[in-house]
């Protein structure tokens, strides 16, 4: 199997974990319960920052290589690019949700859920969508060698909440997934 399918799928992980803490703090706020609002900043940033420069890029080059490859795979597989600026989309709207709420701006409760509900349930939809179709796919499309150069373009492009080289930046966020 690829390393880069491998890490792909581990930053998936991360990130469903990460969505799952920040739902949980969404429903505290709904709720009118006390929550940590540091922890969501921590998580937004997170999101502003790792998929594009880690995660996003790696799913690209393999989307791009399907492409090249042509296949059955490739033509029923979803423009990943798009998905991802979409996602972008929904991000910054929660983020700036976000700030709002951090600077006692008159924002709606109830619609400050909603973007938030819009982003975790478009990521994990999102999510869902490259696990079962596009990563199988790329799986099936692409040959060993495909793999080979991809996995020696994508070594340095690691998570720096799990990658070999964790940063001090992401720590409470790695303190909170244990």
């Amino acid at each position: 199997m690829s390393e880069t399918i491998t890490m792909l799928r581990a930053e998936h992980r991360v990130m469903t974990r990460l969505l799952d803490l920040l739902a949980g703090q969404v429903d505290r706020f709904e709720l009118a319960e006390a929550t940590d609002y540091e922890l969501m900043k921590e998580i937004v940033d997170y999101f502003l920052t790792v998929p594009d420069l880690y995660h996003h890029p790696k799913e690209d080059l393999v989307h791009a290589r399907m492409l090249r490859r042509g296949g059955a795979g490739a033509e029923g597989m979803h423009d990943i690019p798009a998905e991802h600026e979409r996602g972008s989309e929904r991000l910054h709207a929660f983020s700036r949700a976000l700030v709002s709420i951090l600077l006692d701006a008159e924002f709606p409760r109830d619609r400050f859920v909603q973007i938030a509900r819009e982003f975790l349930d478009g990521e994990r939809h999102h999510m869902q969508g490259e696990e079962k179709g596009f990563f199988p796919a790329a799986e099936e499309v692409l040959t060993v060698q495909d793999w080979a150069e991809i996995d020696e373009r994508t070594a340095k492009l690691q998570d720096p909440i799990i990658g070999e080289d964790k940063s001090p930046r992401f720590q409470v966020l790695r303190e909170h997934l244990g």
